[in-house]
């Protein structure tokens, strides 16, 4: 077996409550912070096309349920621009791998955004 799956699994065997405890409130703020923060740098790179009325970005809170964090609000980014839409749609905090996942979805085509665990999409 591959020794990082071998570690994983040695630490999946011990019991509840051993090492750190997991600050559930925190990793989903920070989600929701980070979420937000991308939404504050895709309209600022769109503030002159959105001044110009070329795209109108607009935003619908929504709920998500995870397991540990229960459910909590976060928005949806919808970018109006002539007649298409893209929508920016979190997706959640606990993904493997990551600290979290946005999904981007148009008339031309779908793509994930991954939050690294270094604040970075």
């Amino acid at each position: 077996m591959d020794q990082k799956l071998a570690d994983l699994v040695q630490k999946k065997q011990q019991p509840p409550g051993a090492g750190k405890q997991i600050d559930w409130d925190e990793r989903r703020n920070r989600y929701v912070a980070a979420v937000e923060a991308l939404y504050g740098q895709i309209e600022g790179m769109l503030a002159e096309a959105v001044e110009q009325g070329k795209v109108v970005p607009e935003k619908r809170e929504k709920e998500l349920t995870e397991s540990y964090i229960g459910t909590y609000a976060v928005n949806d980014l919808l970018l109006l621009i002539g007649n298409e839409q893209v929508r920016f749609s979190p997706r959640g905090r606990n993904i493997a791998g990551a600290e979290g996942r946005v999904d981007v979805v148009g008339e031309r085509g779908e793509a994930i955004l991954i939050l690294s665990r270094d604040a970075n999409w």
